[in-house]
């Protein structure tokens, strides 16, 4: 067990692998000495594929993966990996999925019924009680809520279910299992695993938090559940990423109307202004700009203004259900 973890660490922490080539290797090498002594070359010829930009020094991949055990064990970390029966079924069925997961709390929760909760952190109170009192419903209906621990709505989404005495709420970090991302919610990472709830990640014990890594993050929130939902997101907003994840998984988008609400309006006035400020500075942000949650409204996304919508929506045959805009005119989901 011991040398098949090690083996397994150093697989998880290649990023320039892909997991079935990451498997490859794992079913065709005894040991974490045998990856160790390989070159880039080695691996490379394994695997049938030129990888001319990776950095590879097995010895210190071996040194890191020692560490990582460690913390493991100090600090109880489960992991759960691609060919295990209790890895999550929702994430198989990505292109790309984790090799390994690591975990604090109670994986199981990940096999109720889920939906993912997310939006800006530059939260308003409308959308922050409407994200609460969402999550809240959800967890009362047996729902495990997820998202990220972020600020704004992933906190609010975590606090609604927490709010619950019957679901469970599940946390995805941008950082390895044993750093909560931000550190501020620390506090409330213990309350999600004093709940029977869930925090994860992909990475292995002592991975830093790093911009693309969120981005990753986000697709792993997006894969857990059949439904995202963004409950407040300007122009831009990382959110929105995993609203587009959510798509090419053949997942469902829902929007909160908090989406649309006044409140939300003047912060993407403020947003798109902040933006357009950076285009003039020479930053490519012109992407960001074109990227709202009008865009997934106009392409069907239903509008919902509680859980008890998004349940019907959920629940109904298409085309039987109508959502309402504010022009008055509306469309059936």
């Amino acid at each position: 067990m011991h040398e098949d973890l090690l083996l397994r660490l150093m697989l998880s922490d290649a990023s320039f692998l892909t997991t079935k080539e990451k498997t490859l290797l794992q079913d065709t090498l005894e040991d974490a000495d045998s990856l160790a002594s390989l070159t880039l070359t080695d691996i490379a010829t394994i695997i049938h594929r030129n990888i001319p930009k990776a950095v590879w020094k097995g010895s210190e991949s071996l040194k890191k993966a020692e560490i990582s055990e460690k913390i493991l064990s100090a600090m109880g970390i489960s992991w759960t990996a691609w060919d295990k029966a209790d890895y999550p079924a929702m994430l198989t069925e990505m292109t790309d999925p984790p090799y390994m997961i690591f975990y604090r709390g109670n994986l199981s929760c990940l096999k109720n019924p889920c939906v993912s909760v997310v939006g800006t952190r530059r939260v308003t109170a409308g959308a922050r009680k409407a994200t609460e009192t969402f999550a809240r419903d959800a967890a009362d209906d047996g729902v495990t809520v997820v998202s990220g621990l972020a600020y704004g709505v992933d906190s609010y989404a975590h606090r609604g279910s927490l709010l619950s005495s019957q679901g469970n709420t599940a946390a995805v970090l941008p950082s390895g299992i044993d750093i909560i991302t931000p550190s501020a919610h620390t506090k409330l990472a213990r309350s999600i695993l004093d709940k029977d709830g869930l925090i994860l990640s992909e990475y292995m014990p002592g991975t830093p938090a790093q911009a693309f890594r969120f981005v990753q993050r986000n697709r792993i929130i997006a894969a857990l559940s059949p439904v995202t939902l963004v409950t407040q997101a300007p122009a831009g907003s990382g959110a929105l990423i995993t609203a587009d994840y959510a798509l090419a998984y053949g997942r469902d988008v829902m929007l909160h109307e908090e989406c649309f609400s006044s409140e939300s309006q003047l912060l993407e006035k403020v947003n798109l202004q902040e933006l357009k400020a950076k285009a003039a500075l020479g930053k490519k942000v012109s992407h960001k700009i074109e990227q709202s949650v009008q865009h997934y409204r106009d392409d069907g996304a239903p509008v919902i203004k509680s859980y008890a919508e998004y349940k019907q929506c959920r629940e109904s045959a298409p085309g039987t259900v109508f959502c309402k805009r504010d022009d008055g005119q509306g469309k059936f989901f």
